[in-house]
């Protein structure tokens, strides 16, 4: 009896083994056991898409910096987020700097806190009016 156990639980494993749709692709024990009780209970589920590790964005970064393809164009407009009003300032006006203008596009700015991140939208704000910078989250004025 103990043996036609030992047997089906075997075979039972093996079957489950042969059974997985995908091939699983795990980076440590504990992720390959996560991996194979998702298959056991979600038979009909895809396994969620690899995350990238930091190591892998900069390779991936440095090849293609290494080896630009004739067809890629780089991007010449920078990314655009929109400002927020600032929360009122406790006391009075704060001492905050202005955005800078962008040439040529108007009611768009460049956070002086984080001049390289890209252009920050300010159309329907008044100048002078205290905004929320939306990638460093400090305050600055319209110009």
């Amino acid at each position: 009896m103990n043996q036609r156990l030992t047997r089906l639980i075997v075979a039972l494993s093996i079957s489950g083994f042969l059974m997985m749709s995908g091939v699983v692709e795990a980076r440590s024990l504990g992720e390959l056991l996560k991996a194979l009780g998702n298959s056991i209970a979600h038979p009909q589920k895809k396994p969620p898409p690899q995350s990238t590790t930091h190591k892998d964005a900069i390779k991936r970064d440095a090849s293609a910096a290494a080896s630009p393809s004739p067809s890629a164009t780089p991007t010449t407009e920078p990314l655009v987020r929109v400002a927020t009003a600032a929360p009122a300032a406790r006391g009075g006006k704060r001492d905050a700097p202005y955005g800078i203008p962008v040439p040529n596009k108007p009611g768009f700015v460049t956070s002086p806190f984080a001049p390289n991140g890209g252009y920050v939208d300010v159309r329907g704000f008044a100048s002078g009016t205290e905004v929320k910078d939306p990638y460093t989250d400090k305050i600055f004025l319209t110009p």
